[in-house]
């Protein structure tokens, strides 16, 4: 069994780059900069705004088969944005800064971290691509072929979708879970030393070259991308259809059009933070130009699941009602928990309840006596 060298980039393509720690010492910094300092400050504000997204997604008045899909995609966004931070920020600092911690990090911890911690990610990076495609093929549906999505896009539909997704993404990573694995440093005593090693599964051409990154490239970028790029296409040829129609004639269309200018601007974003990545899979830069790029490429991977929240808030209509509404009964809750903790009145149960004690509910606040569509955002 072969050693191979400890660098290894955790996001892309598993195994198949590999770091030379000695002539890279500027492409270091730059991981450093970028996935030690800059990276953790983008999880932080990306968690929290996941949490808001959560907690605005879970409302009863937010029920609908696109809502189910964007559910799914703020839990992966979460999980991609927590294991980054565990790979990526220790990664980049025992590569640039020498300390005795960085040196058990290197020969205790990351070679026994790596396998596992790589096939979540890859699991997690699987399941999310996905996700936006499914998406966006439940909104081309929506907004192209409005008489067959009644039929076609339910909820029940989309959740056989979601979990096919996530089991399919699972079988489809197993293999890394066998291709890596943590040996004993030869010639060292007297303290823990492990480096990471290739199985000879994963020396195997069908996995190094057709699995690894044949497979990956297609799975993860090609086929993905390409197929947004279309749908989203016709999409956005539809809502310019629709914006040149009278508006407010149909408020169904209209909440339609608000949450698929939504989902485009989520795909939007996709594309530019996912393409870099694409770009990281071929053999175009030098070794210090690749690993550089591999520093930029990986972070907006991850950047890209933290501003969902930000686009919900400027251009969805209902998420930002609901949001609003959400800071509102948790203010009026606080105040009246300040005047008298031990008495209790409506107002300790709003952060539950759909109506106020005036019986005037979140429908009726914000449209009136006009009901709204549950699939808008």
């Amino acid at each position: 069994m072969s050693e191979i060298n400890f660098k290894i980039n955790l996001t892309y393509g598993g195994d198949s780059f590999m770091q030379d720690e000695g002539n890279n010492k500027d492409a270091f910094f730059i991981q450093f900069l970028l996935w030690s300092i800059f990276l953790p400050i983008t999880v932080l504000a990306g968690l929290i705004g996941n949490i808001l997204t959560i907690i605005v997604l879970w409302r009863r008045e937010m029920q609908s088969p696109t809502i189910y899909y964007l559910r799914a995609l703020v839990i992966s966004d979460s999980g991609i944005l927590i294991t980054s931070v565990i790979a990526l920020t220790p990664f980049a600092c025992s590569n640039y800064l020498e300390s005795s911690a960085m040196t058990v990090y290197k020969e205790a911890v990351y070679p026994i971290l790596h396998t596992p911690v790589n096939f979540i990610m890859m699991f997690l990076q699987t399941a999310n691509v996905w996700i936006t495609v499914s998406v966006s093929v439940e909104r081309y549906i929506a907004i192209c072929h409005p008489f067959k999505a009644t039929k076609i896009c339910t909820k029940k539909k989309a959740l056989i979708v979601i979990i096919a997704i996530l089991f399919s993404s699972v079988a489809y990573n197993i293999p890394r879970l066998f291709a890596t694995r943590a040996r004993k440093c030869p010639e060292v005593t007297g303290r823990s030393c492990f480096i990471l090693a290739d199985t000879p599964f994963g020396k195997t051409s069908s996995y190094r070259d057709v699995y690894g990154k044949i497979m990956f490239c297609i799975i993860i970028y090609v086929i993905p991308l390409g197929s947004l790029l279309v749908l989203n296409v016709f999409i956005i040829m539809e809502l310019m259809r629709m914006q040149r129609r009278a508006r407010g004639a149909n408020i169904h269309d209209d909440n339609e059009a608000n949450l698929s200018l939504v989902l485009v601007l989520i795909v939007v974003v996709f594309l530019v933070c996912q393409t870099p990545g694409l770009i990281a899979q071929f053999d175009w830069f030098d070794i210090n130009t690749f690993f550089k790029w591999l520093a930029f490429s990986n972070f907006f991977f991850v950047f890209n699941s933290a501003v969902n929240f930000l686009i919900y808030t400027a251009f969805g209509r209902k998420f930002r009602k609901v949001l609003v509404r959400v800071f509102h009964r948790i203010a009026k809750h606080s105040r009246s928990f300040s005047i008298s903790r031990s008495h209790v009145t409506a107002n300790g149960y709003e952060l539950t309840a759909i109506g106020d004690t005036d019986n005037t509910t979140v429908v009726d606040m914000y449209y009136g006596d006009k009901k709204p569509d549950s699939n808008a955002v």
